[in-house]
């Protein structure tokens, strides 16, 4: 799972490795470890007027816990190869908030259309 996190003053995308509920002294804390992303190229984030989120997987480099109150959206980080000015393209992901979400979940009332067309004439 990739979140938008809000993290020492700033916001941070972060892949989720687990969750962990913790109990101690009457006090709880719900820390999760995740491997954070890197910052976005500063040149993209420019040119697109602060749209194009482009950042490198750090993977276990970039591995911390942080409590689950950070979590500010669910994310997608979709691959891409941009070539940056003189750079060579390199893999970095850009990023999608709430793919499909809005979508995801349709629900209502359910009624029986059978017969509907009977009396529409």
């Amino acid at each position: 799972m990739l979140l938008q996190v809000f993290l020492d003053n700033e916001t941070r995308i972060a892949e989720v490795y687990f969750f962990i509920h913790l109990c101690y002294n009457g006090d709880e804390r719900a820390p999760m470890l995740v491997s954070l992303f890197s910052n976005p190229d500063p040149t993209l984030l420019r040119l697109s007027i602060n749209t194009l989120w482009s950042c490198e997987s750090l993977g276990d480099s970039a591995l911390k816990f942080i409590d689950v109150k950070c979590i500010h959206a669910i994310m997608a980080m979709i691959p891409h190869a941009p070539a940056i000015g003189e750079q060579p393209a390199h893999e970095q992901f850009f990023l999608i908030e709430k793919p499909g979400f809005d979508v995801a979940v349709i629900s209502g009332i359910e009624e029986d259309a059978s017969g509907v067309e009977e009396h529409l004439f």
